[in-house]
């Protein structure tokens, strides 16, 4: 394929991150995309760090539901300000990811010129396999948003390819993006590094409790045992009969067993299970909330290999935030949480009671002051810049 004319170089982000406008367009049940986010602000501040334009290169999610074959047709459509395309596919079982392999790394030789920059999502072989095609025919510079080692814990079939794609793809790696501090350790040393675990946007919340209100706690993100929702479940006989509420909200393995604790009698008006939830609704829940809860187990392998970012979601929308130290929280948050070392759930219900007790109390043994400067959109635009000028994507730091 003839590369394009030469142009302005762009960051190009290979990324599967999906919002509401795509929900729309898509027309049927497709997972949602819980690092919107983040890759929302990553995106804008590699903007503003490099003043080039940012494109987006997807792949189109399986539906959730339709067990049948579906052609599914390129999508040029916009993630937040940015333009978006999604490559063609037929979504159909067990020969959907290999034709992905071949309809997307196509696809993201078609819309990258020589001279952009290609921003990798994590270690996964799609996105391996399409920059090892834009070397064969681009002169680009590519870069890890290391966000997820989770490849690392991963069991057979998975582990195989998710090996393939971290021996295939470091030696394409100029420099990386570390959501944790700890997955530096599985690039070289000489690697150009930036630490961007998440950022934090202030927003107007409208749920500081009133006095002798009920503290409403807040569980949002993966259902499953390594982040920690069977620990919380299994603390709640441990908190006083009054004075809390707990909302959960997200998919996962324990789903039905999130369901079923809220159905219990002795739970009725306090647990409330949501389910997933479209971001609009999600950050109305947020605003009735008083308090983001962080249940990652220090015990569990991925808790070295991935970064809580609910946390980042909990600090701006204004919630005091109760956290485990696993995935390096502490390291990274610094005063910005209460943290309970004991990971039992006598250990969470303490650290829970004594917020239900006096809210006040424990809100002013935290500060947010210095987490908020590091990781604001403006606090994360210097360290961008450096990096990129560092891998040699820009003349010179300005």
């Amino acid at each position: 394929m003839k590369p394009p004319t030469s142009a302005t170089p762009r960051i190009v982000c290979l990324s599967n991150v999906i919002e509401q406008s795509y929900h729309d367009l898509r027309g049927e049940k497709i997972a949602p995309c819980l690092s919107w986010g983040k890759r929302r602000d990553l995106f804008k501040c590699l903007e503003m760090a490099s003043g080039k334009e940012v494109v987006v290169l997807s792949l189109p999610p399986k539906a959730l539901d339709r067990r049948g074959a579906r052609w599914l047709k390129p999508i040029q459509t916009r993630f937040v300000t940015h333009q978006q395309f999604f490559c063609a596919n037929w979504d159909a079982p067990k020969v959907r990811v290999p034709l992905a392999w071949l309809f997307y790394a196509r696809h993201v030789l078609r819309h990258t010129r020589s001279g952009d920059l290609v921003v990798i999502d994590n270690y996964e072989l799609l996105y391996v396999i399409a920059a090892w095609l834009l070397r064969l025919f681009r002169r680009v510079t590519c870069v890890l948003d290391y966000e997820d080692g989770k490849h690392v814990i991963d069991q057979g079939l998975p582990r195989l390819l998710s090996d393939m794609a971290e021996s295939a793809g470091k030696p394409l790696m100029r420099g990386a993006l570390l959501a944790h501090p700890a997955l530096g350790k599985r690039l070289p040393e000489a690697t150009p590094k930036a630490l961007v675990p998440g950022f934090i946007r202030p927003r107007q919340s409208t749920g500081t409790p009133q006095p002798d209100a009920v503290v409403r706690f807040l569980y949002s993100g993966s259902l499953d045992e390594p982040r920690g929702v069977g620990l919380l479940l299994t603390a709640l006989p441990y908190l006083p009969d009054s004075g809390w509420h707990l909302d959960i909200t997200g998919s996962g393995p324990l789903a039905e067993q999130v369901a079923q604790c809220a159905r219990e009698t002795r739970w009725a008006a306090k647990v409330v299970f949501h389910h997933s939830l479209p971001t609009a609704a999600y950050n109305r829940l947020v605003d009735t909330c008083q308090v983001g809860l962080n249940c990652q187990k220090s015990s569990d392998p991925i808790s070295g290999v991935t970064s809580p970012s609910k946390v980042f979601g909990y600090l701006s929308a204004g919630l005091l935030v109760i956290s485990s130290r696993a995935s390096g929280v502490e390291q990274i948050c610094g005063k910005a949480c209460l943290y309970f070392a004991d990971e039992t759930p006598e250990g969470l219900a303490r650290a829970m009671t004594d917020t239900i007790a006096d809210f006040a109390a424990a809100r002013q043994r935290t500060d947010v002051r210095e987490m908020s400067r590091l990781y604001s959109l403006e606090g994360t635009v210097p360290r961008l810049r450096r990096f990129l000028e560092e891998i040699g994507f820009l003349e010179e730091v300005r």
